[in-house]
Protein backbone atom coordinates (compact mmCIF):
# COMPACT_ATOMS: atom_id res chain seq x y z
CA UNK A 1 0.00 0.00 0.00
CA UNK A 2 0.83 3.04 -0.17
CA UNK A 3 2.05 5.91 2.57
CA UNK A 4 0.32 9.24 3.34
CA UNK A 5 2.37 12.20 2.66
CA UNK A 6 1.10 14.86 4.81
CA UNK A 7 4.25 17.26 5.62
CA UNK A 8 4.76 20.15 3.00
CA UNK A 9 8.15 19.74 2.51
CA UNK A 10 7.86 15.97 1.98
CA UNK A 11 4.55 16.80 -0.69
CA UNK A 12 6.97 19.79 -2.96
CA UNK A 13 9.86 17.20 -2.37
CA UNK A 14 8.03 14.27 -4.00
CA UNK A 15 6.55 16.31 -6.56
CA UNK A 16 9.95 17.17 -7.69
CA UNK A 17 10.71 13.26 -8.02
CA UNK A 18 7.92 12.50 -10.04
CA UNK A 19 8.60 15.00 -12.04
CA UNK A 20 12.44 13.78 -12.86
CA UNK A 21 10.04 10.08 -13.34
CA UNK A 22 7.85 11.89 -15.77
CA UNK A 23 11.33 12.05 -17.86
CA UNK A 24 11.72 8.96 -17.71
CA UNK A 25 8.45 7.25 -18.65
CA UNK A 26 8.40 4.61 -21.03
CA UNK A 27 5.36 6.57 -22.79
CA UNK A 28 4.15 10.02 -23.40
CA UNK A 29 0.58 9.17 -21.36
CA UNK A 30 2.31 7.86 -18.88
CA UNK A 31 4.72 10.35 -18.41
CA UNK A 32 1.48 13.05 -18.69
CA UNK A 33 0.11 10.81 -15.77
CA UNK A 34 2.97 11.47 -13.38
CA UNK A 35 3.24 15.07 -14.58
CA UNK A 36 -0.03 15.92 -13.58
CA UNK A 37 0.17 13.89 -10.52
CA UNK A 38 3.21 15.90 -9.19
CA UNK A 39 1.04 19.52 -10.31
CA UNK A 40 -1.60 18.49 -7.79
CA UNK A 41 0.45 17.33 -5.47
CA UNK A 42 2.41 20.96 -5.46
CA UNK A 43 -0.10 22.37 -5.63
CA UNK A 44 -2.02 20.57 -2.39
CA UNK A 45 1.30 21.56 -0.47
CA UNK A 46 1.30 25.05 -1.08
CA UNK A 47 -2.29 25.67 -0.73
CA UNK A 48 -1.54 23.90 2.35
CA UNK A 49 1.35 26.14 4.04
CA UNK A 50 -0.58 29.35 2.10
CA UNK A 51 1.53 31.40 -0.59
CA UNK A 52 1.01 34.82 1.35
CA UNK A 53 2.08 32.86 4.73
CA UNK A 54 5.09 32.94 6.91
CA UNK A 55 5.84 29.91 6.29
CA UNK A 56 6.73 29.51 2.45
CA UNK A 57 9.77 31.32 2.28
CA UNK A 58 11.47 29.21 5.17
CA UNK A 59 9.94 26.26 2.65
CA UNK A 60 11.32 27.51 -0.49
CA UNK A 61 14.94 28.28 0.88
CA UNK A 62 14.94 24.58 1.57
CA UNK A 63 15.05 23.89 -2.19
CA UNK A 64 17.32 26.42 -3.21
Amino acid sequence: MGQTISSVVDMVSYAGDLRRAAKQASTPEVAQKIQRSASELEKTGLAKVGQAGPGIGKLLDRFV
